[in-house]
């Protein structure tokens, strides 16, 4: 019996978020082969719904389709992860100009919920170096999704939606490092500015963080002198 299309396309959709999650958690690592069966079998969702969710994530770049081969999930290089902090370099403080000038004063609250939290994960407490990396990104993964939310611009939320989806894939690698990464710099000043609505100063904030940021994931990456030449897949040793 042919499976109805609006059930196919709530498959295909669950299908997607979870062969996305996999990807950006590292579950499923960068460089790993694929293929739509062995998806299915371990998804235990059908072929077809796992075709559609790969063909998404392919025009996301989250993975590559490899002809007669089946798929692969995009590779990170050193160069690739400078790439990518080179463009967040851009749009990240473009978004922090508009969203912070924008929101509305729901949107304020949340953001300012935001970073009194990212602030409280900079006070000394018994907590895994990892979890607090983790923690960090997935903070400011919400950060910006309020801010980018209040621009209002579709182009700029897409292209956000996919910059940090290969972000997030870079601080899960990243948190497996033996190296202490401090958390980004929130203060009480940093909170006046999204309180105010002050774009310009969110926006200097957000270049000098991401800024700071790039340097030292590009350092902790080149310790290990392989990655230079060759794909990242683990910094675990």
């Amino acid at each position: 019996m042919p499976v109805p299309a609006r059930q196919h396309t709530s498959l295909g959709e669950a299908a997607y978020r979870q062969l996305r999650s996999d990807i950006v958690s590292c579950r499923l690592a960068p460089g790993e082969r694929l293929t739509e069966r062995a998806l299915a079998d371990s998804t235990g969702f059908g072929v077809a719904p796992i075709r559609d969710a790969l063909t998404r994530l392919d025009h996301e770049g989250l993975v590559r389709t490899l002809p007669r081969k089946g798929y692969q999930v995009a590779p990170l290089t050193l160069k690739s992860v400078d790439d990518l902090f080179a463009i967040w370099q851009i749009v990240g403080p473009a978004i922090a100009r508009q969203g912070v000038r924008e929101a509305n004063s729901e949107q304020r609250r949340r953001a300012v919920a935001v970073l009194t939290a990212m602030a409280e994960l900079r006070r000394p407490e018994p907590t895994d170096d990892r979890d607090r990396v983790l923690r960090m990104a997935e903070l400011d993964g919400e950060f910006f999704d309020i801010l980018v939310t209040a621009t209002d611009n579709d182009h700029l939320i897409a292209v956000s939606a996919r910059i940090r989806s290969e972000m997030a894939r870079v601080w899960v690698l990243v948190s497996e490092a033996d190296v202490p990464l401090p958390a980004l710099v929130v203060d009480e000043e940093w909170i006046d500015i999204v309180r105010r609505g002050d774009g310009e100063a969110a926006s200097a904030r957000v270049q000098a963080a991401i800024a700071e940021a790039h340097g030292r994931i590009l350092r902790v990456l080149s310790r290990w002198p392989s990655v230079v030449s060759s794909e990242i897949t683990s910094l675990r040793r």
